[in-house]
């Protein structure tokens, strides 16, 4: 296990619609109207015996993503990351840090999305980790990446739909806290 969960992992950012050019409103302003959803996911930088992490390459929609997701019923943030790097890579992971909490304000969805990174390393190194069809989106493709290679693969492309443009700002936000 990590540290007890109830630690309080540090604030790395907050991601606004304006600062994505998706929105003229400033940081200080909300939508109006029906219900904001929140949301809590984990996010995982997770690293094979090779020192390389995995990112999962969304082609419909040109981005590159952590694995991870929503927490579900009454999982703890590190069961979440656990089954996600089940479903996502067929592989055990053991959680060894954590770095901190993205806050999304997802306006046009009326979403607030709080994601708590970890860093992990894959424990069963017999054979790579291949991406399970179980709980991964169609049309992704797992790859392996040392981070700076990660960072620079995020940095050279311009997602093509409102959620990749959060995500992968989301999700250099901890690849770049890592590399720190």
């Amino acid at each position: 296990m990590v540290r007890k969960e109830l630690d309080v992992m540090e604030l790395l950012r907050e991601i606004y619609e304006r600062e994505l050019g998706l929105s003229g409103r400033d940081g200080s302003s909300r939508r109006h109207g029906g219900n904001f959803w929140m949301r809590r996911t984990v996010r995982g930088i997770i690293f094979n015996a090779r020192y390389e992490v995995a990112l999962l390459h969304i082609k419909n929609g040109n981005y590159y993503k952590l694995p991870g997701g929503g927490l579900k019923g009454s999982e703890s943030l590190e069961m979440a990351m656990q089954r996600k790097v089940r479903e996502e890579l067929d592989a055990k992971v053991e959680l060894t840090d954590h770095i901190g909490l993205v806050i999304e304000y997802r306006d046009e969805r009326e979403l607030l999305q709080f994601s708590y990174g970890y860093v992990g390393q894959i424990l069963n190194t017999e054979k790579e980790p291949e991406r399970s069809e179980e709980g991964i989106e169609p049309g992704s493709v797992l790859s392996w990446h040392s981070l700076k290679d990660a960072i620079g693969l995020m940095e050279g492309k311009k997602p093509t739909t409102y959620e990749g443009q959060f995500i992968q700002e989301r999700d250099l936000c901890f690849l770049k806290q890592l590399h720190r």
